[in-house]
């Protein structure tokens, strides 16, 4: 465990460098694929921009989302030590917050200079998982995203310090290394079969909806930090999980409008064309 590392002097979170390394290995990934997909690389560039923006924001107002209840609760704390308060409750991240705020980025982006949303669904599903991985890397440097008490193979105890105050000591069910390699495993599979270009319009990006929701649903039940909430038992990405499933399944065993949705696809590479030759 290492929350933070020092550079020159300066003390950095190994949460935001390994998420900020990881984010740079997706763009870099997803530019490679692009090619295949006749997708500019600039555009690629761009929309990872659009992608940052939302993700750090989709992320944020999750998480606060969820911690609502707890602020409501103490809003006489609030008043007392109102800036430090909204620290607390916009101090972490909630990835599915992000996934969907990312998502909500390249499709402004797309529909912003009029190019088919589709062909990104496919560049983007290998570099999701990627990014994921390292994400989660950094949640076992800080200490967050810890598993309940366990006692197996490959149990982890955290060293007692500021960021695992009443949690340290005790072996724990490894969650976050679960997710890396759950991603990792992932990020190959769908590097290799995403590499040919004539796969359906956002079956990459189904395939890791569904398999990820079903491992994120199951991994729940061995989470021990409850502070993201939950409705009726579940946890809030638990329920976040049953509504991507769908739409992940969706995506695979959809049918193409060979009319429209084809045309749209075609068009939109022409544009490509285009712009690549223009730059």
């Amino acid at each position: 465990m290492l929350p933070y590392i020092d550079i020159f002097g300066l003390q950095l979170p190994m949460y935001g460098l390994l998420a900020i390394f990881g984010f740079i290995l997706g763009v870099i990934v997803a530019v490679r694929m692009a090619k295949r997909y006749g997708i500019p690389t600039m555009d690629v560039l761009f929309a990872s921009f659009y992608c940052a923006m939302g993700l750090i924001i989709g992320a944020k107002l999750l998480y606060f989302i969820t911690m609502l209840p707890k602020f409501i609760a103490n809003f006489d704390v609030f008043l007392a030590n109102p800036f430090g308060v909204i620290m607390y409750v916009f101090g972490g991240f909630v990835f599915y917050g992000g996934l969907i705020g990312g998502a909500l980025g390249v499709l402004l982006y797309c529909k912003q200079f009029h190019l088919s949303v589709t062909p990104f669904m496919n560049v983007a599903a290998p570099a999701i998982p990627l990014m994921h991985a390292f994400g989660r890397l950094g949640c076992l440097c800080a200490g967050c995203c810890y598993g309940m008490e366990y006692h197996g193979h490959f149990a982890i105890t955290y060293p007692l310090n500021s960021m695992t105050q009443g949690m340290a000591g005790v072996p724990r069910f490894p969650t976050p290394l679960v997710e890396v390699a759950v991603n990792l495993i992932l990020f190959v599979f769908l590097f290799i079969y995403m590499r040919k270009a004539d796969r359906k319009p956002g079956q990459g990006l189904g395939i890791y909806l569904v398999v990820y929701s079903i491992m994120r649903f199951l991994l729940e039940f061995a989470r021990a930090d409850d502070i993201r909430g939950g409705i009726l038992g579940l946890s809030t990405s638990q329920i976040i999980s049953l509504l991507l499933l769908p739409f992940g399944i969706w995506l695979i065993v959809r049918k193409i409008n060979s009319k429209s949705e084809a045309e749209e696809i075609l068009s939109s590479d022409s544009v490509s064309v285009d712009n690549e030759e223009e730059n």
